[in-house]
């Protein structure tokens, strides 16, 4: 099957979709490792770690929801 619409077609279509998961992806784990080391810094590991994985969370969706926003 030829694909007519060119190549960077399926870019577009699913940019948006990667772009997502990686925003998402990046916030948790970068908010994480945050949480954890300053956890290890001042001695508060288990709490400092839920926090910076909640706040990730929260700033990952927020990005999400800024790229869907932009989408429409």
């Amino acid at each position: 099957m030829k694909d007519t619409e060119g190549r960077g077609s399926w870019i577009k279509r699913y940019g948006p979709a990667a772009d997502a998961g990686w925003t998402l992806s990046g916030s948790v784990i970068g908010c994480l490792l945050i949480g954890y080391m300053l956890g290890v810094y001042f001695d508060a590991n288990p709490a400092a770690t839920l926090i910076g994985l909640f706040i990730g969370i929260v700033v990952g969706m927020y990005n999400i929801a800024k790229i869907m926003w932009r989408k429409q």
